[in-house]
């Protein structure tokens, strides 16, 4: 799958905590050169769509800190709405909240959530590349994609076919190593667990194909550095709730802020 495009954002205050982002994206994506083993979900899929969409982000912010909050909550709804021409028609809805307590000196618990559904608009088959997938930073200890519906070939591929229905949750109690502050290094213990699950799809017979509401978790440690060139984490996690198909991955290291 290929893909080319572009966003334009513009954000503003609403007030000392209330934001507001509105994206809008062009973009062209071609999916072809699949194999033989790919599967009959990905290949009914295979040609060329343009996303023509506008999103809607609102976030109020009452946390201590955007880059090291202790105390405080946050909440954004997001709203994706494409169909402002090109040729997909779709209505996407997030709902992502976190919560930040204070235990003891510098150790504190963070809990976040997330639900989403995405709707085809006048009936649509909401394409692949559209759904929301599950796992990697959004569900530790599976692997980017690893989690949801997912079809099986005769000829030993699979295929993520991502969801149309969200859910996800993290627990996390962040403790300082006891190192110089200003290192900025940190150590973590967590708990995420998450669904995923409507891709749209109906099995025909014979069809190696799993597509089911059950939830997933995992557990691990990780530690984490506000290096000079940008926030460093590595995690080591332990999936403990899985189905038989998921795609597991214990080890993650990740670069970038997440916020």
């Amino acid at each position: 799958m290929s893909s080319t495009g572009f966003d334009i954002r513009a954000g503003f205050p609403i007030s000392d905590r209330l934001r507001e982002l509105v994206t809008y994206t062009l973009s062209h994506t071609r999916i072809s050169d699949i194999t033989y083993e790919t599967t009959r979900f990905v290949q009914e899929q295979v040609g060329a769509t343009t996303t023509s969409s506008i999103q809607s982000a609102l976030t109020f912010d009452a946390r201590d800190s955007r880059l090291k909050p202790t105390s405080g909550y946050y909440f954004t709804v997001t709203n994706q709405v494409a169909g402002l021409g090109g040729s997909v028609h779709f209505l996407r809805n997030r709902l992502t909240s976190g919560i930040y307590f204070p235990l003891f000196s510098n150790v504190v618990l963070k809990i976040e959530g997330e639900v989403g559904y995405i709707l085809g608009l006048g009936g649509e088959f909401v394409r692949i590349q559209d759904r929301f997938f599950l796992g990697g930073d959004t569900l530790r200890g599976f692997q980017v994609a690893g989690v949801g519906p997912r079809a099986f070939s005769s000829n030993g591929g699979n295929d993520a076919l991502g969801g149309k229905r969200l859910v996800r949750g993290t627990s996390e109690v962040t403790f300082p190593l006891g190192l110089p502050e200003e290192l900025g290094v940190d150590f973590h213990v967590f708990t995420d667990i998450g669904a995923l699950d409507q891709s749209g799809k109906s099995p025909l017979p014979g069809d190696d194909f799993h597509d089911e509401f059950a939830f997933r978790a995992s557990s691990g440690v990780g530690v984490s550095w506000k290096s000079p060139f940008g926030p460093i984490r590595i995690d080591l996690a332990y999936p403990w709730m899985k189905k038989s198909y998921d795609r597991v991955q214990q080890f993650r290291f990740s670069f970038g802020s997440q916020f």
